[in-house]
């Protein structure tokens, strides 16, 4: 090879063979291989063929050219998508349309930018997008006819997703899971259909609170590629990132400013609560559990709810921690007390440093010792579950009536069990299901019975389903019941949530009857769906699994595993217990598969199916299961045209991965 290397196709064809090896499941790079910089470049060079000594003809760099190498954050994102086993021969773009919010801050900021970026490169074939933090695409413009033609052609469009865990590298999911600007080159995108294309993107912060509010993006052929697209993209954030900042009121900054300045007079946890915002700074991520901000928020609300003339510049009280630290909380209004704007929340100890963390290493039941996260019995590592855990288990020792809240299926008796045999666990549990006695006296003659054990815990499952003669009825023996804080039974109200969204921590408006009131239950723990925390996924399957196989050792290849944490469980845990049930039957040693698993674990179809749909739906997943994954030969096994099979994997979502993606 001469010295003039071509930078354009040399560098495609080393990242081709790392790509293969990378599918192959050779290593990426070694610790042994890694170049004197730490970064990889020998490991890199590896990865991209032998020495050219041993190969002159492989198309290797001549001597005194420099090798190429990949780049190690390509390197890095190629690990991620292997972990997320995305499908690197064909490409799988999710429609999320209907959890886009159209409307949001940073479209309505970024679409006078956007525009003069499409008019900058009028005489260009990049295409611009923008995207929410969630990787879906909310605007796309400019770009010739053939970028456009390859831009419909994945699916980079308004309404789709293009998270790295469902395309693979890209440039918007790749630059939100970096967080930083992002270049992708050709072959150095996962999926083969995106290599025609080059891209770069970068995210877009929110100036006050910091957080990704979405990432935007340049997209043009491989060919047209330019080191200009960076510096595009980087002046484009900034100048939304300015536009959102304009979009907070004068207000907001004032209390940002003030939110700041108590920052640097501390080290310690501080918050800020406005109308419109609520943030907090790191020492406050760092030291205090969810449910400790939750309450110093409270008592910022409260102080800014509270009426004109009783309102106080300064507020000192005492709180007690999660982990039995007793913490001093200062809250103060941001402006005068009769119009502020917001309150500022500092907390220290009673010698005026920081809340220390508390060991969490399990030990005594009694004392300020905290229980583990999660509880005993409990499967999960997600923070939502481990927060509902500590919150029930809190509530649990201080007596305190509680509510819990959640859609069906997640968890929630599961949860005050496991916190009732932490705590007490010499002591009964009543468990009260309201919608199966039908004589009301004998329901109310079993409840006053299970309200006279001091150190029992009462259980009273779906009030949701419960009349208001009933529960005003409950709501006298309750309140009986609690004689003072501390004392009597552990009364416990399970609330059932409509299966639409995330468990709410309040009712429907005008749908709560008298005991859900807070003077009955003031403390409610919501217990978030199945969705929201698919990392408990991996947790829950082998724990289900050895509660149905019976004495045998089935269990889950990590193939297998995937597909499960991809799916939505619109019944929660008690939809994947099901399944993995189905799948478990019969069998006493045993490594599932995914064709193991029932046809509507591989659909991520976001409506309910009719009955035809989902036997059409099992039909294909099946199907493809059959030929390895192959889309051609599901459709002729079928006997329908492969425009129309890959129509209806689009229609439900369906997932069934290549063998080559296995």
């Amino acid at each position: 090879m001469s010295a003039t290397m071509d930078f354009r196709q040399s560098p495609d064809q080393a990242v081709m063979r790392a790509r293969e090896r990378m599918l192959s499941r050779a290593p990426e790079t070694s610790a042994a291989a890694r170049g004197p910089d730490g970064r990889g470049t020998a490991g890199s060079a590896a990865a991209a063929g032998p020495p050219a000594s041993s190969h002159p003809s492989s198309g290797a760099a001549a001597p005194g050219v420099p090798r190429p190498r990949i780049r190690e954050a390509v390197l890095s994102s190629w690990r991620r998508c292997r972990l997320h086993a995305v499908d690197s021969d064909h490409l799988h773009v999710p429609h999320v349309e209907q959890h886009i919010d159209w409307d949001s801050r940073l479209l309505s900021a970024a679409a006078p930018v956007l525009d003069r970026v499409e008019q900058l490169l009028a005489d260009c074939t990049a295409g611009v997008v923008l995207a929410d933090s969630a990787a879906r695409v909310l605007y796309r413009r400019g770009g010739d006819t053939a970028v456009v033609r390859l831009m419909d052609r994945v699916h980079l469009a308004p309404g789709f997703s293009y998270a790295e865990e469902a395309v693979g590298t890209n440039g918007i999911g790749t630059a939100l899971a970096e967080r930083r600007l992002s270049t992708v080159f050709g072959a150095e995108h996962f999926a083969e259909p995106l290599q025609r294309a080059a891209c770069a993107g970068i995210p877009v912060r929110n100036p006050l609170t910091g957080r990704q509010e979405g990432a935007v993006n340049l997209t043009c052929l491989r060919q047209d590629a330019s080191p200009l697209m960076a510096a595009v993209v980087r002046q484009a954030a900034a100048d939304i990132e300015e536009r959102l900042l304009d979009r907070y009121s004068g207000k907001e900054r004032a209390a940002l400013d003030a939110f700041l300045a108590a920052g640097r007079r501390t080290s310690g946890p501080v918050l800020l609560v406005t109308p419109t915002l609520r943030t907090a700074n790191t020492e406050a991520v760092r030291l205090l559990e969810p449910q400790d901000l939750r309450q110093a928020g409270a008592l910022a609300a409260d102080l800014l709810a509270a009426p004109a003339a009783s309102r106080r510049q300064r507020v000192d009280v005492s709180l007690r921690l999660a982990s039995g630290t007793d913490v001093r909380v200062r809250c103060t209004l941001i402006g005068p007390p009769d119009r502020p704007i917001g309150c500022v929340v500092g907390l220290t100890t009673g010698e005026g440093g920081a809340p220390a963390t508390a060991d969490r290493t399990p030990g005594a039941r009694t004392g300020s010792q905290p229980p583990p996260a999660p509880l005993p019995a409990l499967a999960g590592r997600s923070p939502s579950w481990r927060s509902a855990s500590r919150d029930v288990a809190s509530a649990c020792r201080q007596r305190l009536p509680t509510r819990v809240v959640g859609e069906a299926g997640v968890g929630k008796l599961a949860l005050v069990r496991a916190a009732h045999h932490w705590v007490r666990p010499r002591k009964r549990l009543y468990v009260m299901d309201l919608t199966s006695h039908q004589h009301l006296p004998d329901l109310l003659a079993r409840a006053e019975e299970a309200l006279r054990d001091e150190d029992g815990t009462v259980v009273l499952q779906h009030l949701e389903a419960v009349n208001r003669d009933l529960m005003s009825r409950l709501e006298t023996l309750l309140t009986g019941a609690r004689r003072s804080r501390g004392t009597g039974p552990w009364v416990v109200g399970l609330y059932t949530a409509p299966g639409q969204g995330p468990a709410l921590a309040a009712t429907p408006t005008g749908a709560a009857p008298p005991a859900l009131d807070s003077a009955v239950f003031p403390c409610t723990v919501a217990v978030a769906p199945l969705r929201y925390r698919p990392e408990d996924i991996r947790d829950l399957v082998p724990a289900l699994l050895a509660r149905h196989d019976r004495g045998g050792t089935v269990s889950c290849t990590p193939a297998a595993m995937q597909v499960l944490t991809r799916c939505d469980w619109p019944g929660n845990v008690r939809h994947l217990s099901r399944v993995l049930q189905q799948a478990a039957r019969g069998r006493r040693q045993a490594d599932l598969q995914p064709h193991d698993l029932a046809p509507e674990c591989h659909s991520s179809c976001r409506r309910t199916l009719t009955p035809w749909e989902a036997a059409e739906r099992d039909a294909i997943v099946r199907a493809l299961h059959d030929a390895a994954g192959n889309r051609d030969v599901a459709a002729r096994q079928l006997g329908i045209s492969r425009a129309t099979i890959y129509r209806k994997i689009r229609l439900y979502g369906v997932t069934v991965a290549s063998a080559r993606a296995r």
